[in-house]
């Protein structure tokens, strides 16, 4: 993999694994599967398509949260939030996950958005390079798509796939090339096996940043479809040597409406792991004292209470008003980026949950009821730290998606809004602290207009309070010292 610093980027993105809602849709569907069914390798090595050789190292970690997609004929697929974590295992061997949330937007359709089909693999690297000839690193690095995304709304293909790659690697001073490729498994009626190829060439321009391009081909995944060469150019930026920015843009080369009109990737990479004994620093940490500076994860669980205000309008008559509560368990993962200067404290923050939220209007004329399953929001974050302890207030942009339900007939929007809020985080260990928030949320009016009955279209507005309690481990890295290439 791809590396300035002493820990290494490695394999990322997966797929947005669109598939058809319809007839009009299949055509395109079918390109953007093709597209980022290959991305795990063409992802893989982040912030790339093209994959390389080289695993975590033993006992080290990376984790990244990023955002990646693409544009296919009118139809925007990939994933808003999503985490990738890679641990070395065994000595030239990482295992790798990735748990993405996925999205799908057609002109003219409704915003789908939800849980993704889940990525698991194991890189190995079979042969090193030699550093003193000509000799590459070798590795195998197959990967499996489980189906967990929801195939019928354009969040994952429904089946089981596989990619089977070998990849090579050479560094010659500040240049690194790599590539390779392999097979993929695509099961599915109309689909056909297929073959991905890719190359990359990437030099470092300073300690800190890398830049690179390559190109790539993909043989048509489906009877009668068309093959779809490509490029990206990207980078990648060390802030220190645990913190990387990752970025790449690209597009296809052949069939562009058909393949790929524009294509994105951009990452946070956190790399540690277990260093040497000779490499380990005495902690000098009084148990008093605890620095909010650095990368967190965590995870919380909580109750969300929310206000559905309806109007309902029945063949062009009305509207007949009604309001009705909504009410359940939310809960998932967050990461944060925290900055401590004195007592003050800024951050930015990322959480995805699931929700069994739902509620129902019985008496009104149309019986409006509702479901909500998911949320995520992005927020920043200012606090007041007193020792251990952290007052804060946070807010920002949030997506929630709803399932109204009316006449007998079901919707489905993913619907933004705002959140703000406050909570109290409390350092209960070293490294670990615990937290409760309370946030209010306001997701709009939306819209639902019925195919079955002319003239019926239902006006819901939703507002929602929520209290979470949760706990977070913070990667609270020695002070780094200046970035060393191991090129």
């Amino acid at each position: 993999m791809r590396k300035i610093t002493g820990d290494k980027p490695t394999n990322a993105p997966m797929r947005s694994d669109a598939k058809g809602k319809g007839r009009r849709c299949a055509e395109r569907r079918v390109a953007l599967v093709a597209l980022f069914l290959v991305s795990s390798p063409a992802f893989a090595g982040p912030p790339y398509r093209t994959d390389d050789p080289e695993p975590v190292d033993y006992q080290h970690w990376e984790f990244y949260t990023f955002s990646m997609g693409a544009r296919v004929s009118g139809d925007t697929s990939g994933f808003p939030p999503a985490i990738e974590f890679n641990y070395g295992a065994v000595p030239n061997g990482q295992v790798h996950i990735i748990a993405p949330m996925a999205f799908d937007r057609a002109t003219g359709a409704p915003f789908d958005w939800g849980y993704g089909d889940t990525e698991l693999g194991f890189k190995y690297r079979l042969i090193e390079q030699d550093k003193n000839g000509w000799g590459p690193s070798v590795g195998v690095y197959p990967l499996i798509e489980v189906p967990s995304g929801d195939a019928h709304r354009s969040l994952g293909t429904g089946a089981m796939h596989a990619f089977l790659p070998v990849w090579l690697q050479k560094d010659i001073g500040d240049w690194t090339t790599y590539g390779g490729g392999g097979y993929w498994i695509n099961p599915g009626l109309g689909n056909r096996n297929y073959w991905f190829f890719g190359w990359l060439l990437q030099r470092k321009i300073t300690d800190q940043l890398a830049v690179g391009a390559e190109v790539f081909h993909q043989t048509a995944d489906k009877v009668g479809g068309k093959d779809s060469p490509g490029f990206n150019v990207g980078g990648i930026y060390d802030f220190t040597e645990h913190y990387h920015f990752l970025f790449s843009i690209g597009r296809g080369l052949q069939h562009t409406k058909e393949t790929n009109e524009f294509s994105w990737y951009v990452g946070i990479q956190v790399t540690g792991g277990d260093d040497k004994p000779s490499q380990k620093t005495a902690p000098d940490v009084s148990p008093a004292v605890f620095s909010w500076t650095g990368f967190y994860v965590g995870a919380d669980l909580g109750h969300a209470w929310q206000r559905a205000n309806e109007a309902d309008f029945i063949a062009y008559a009305g509207p007949v008003v009604s309001s009705y509560p909504l009410k359940g368990a939310v809960g998932g993962p967050f990461t944060g980026f925290n900055w401590q200067t004195g007592s003050l404290v800024l951050g930015l923050e990322a959480d995805v949950e699931a929700a069994a939220v739902t509620g129902s209007e019985g008496h009104s004329l149309v019986a409006m009821a509702q479901r909500h399953d998911v949320r995520g929001s992005s927020r920043a974050r200012v606090g007041v730290a007193t020792e251990r302890g952290l007052f804060y207030v946070t807010g920002g942009v949030a997506l929630a998606n709803f399932f109204p339900f009316a006449l007998g007939e079901p919707f489905n929007q993913a619907r933004p809004g705002w959140t703000i809020g406050t909570g109290f985080e409390y350092a209960i260990a070293a490294d670990w602290s615990g937290r409760v928030e309370y946030r209010h949320g306001d997701f709009g009016s939306t819209t639902y207009v019925s195919s079955n009955f002319d003239g019926n279209f239902y006006r819901v507005h939703v507002r929602d309070d929520t209290v979470r309690a949760g706990i977070a481990y913070h990667l609270n890295f020695a002070e780094p010292g200046p970035v060393v290439s191991k090129y």
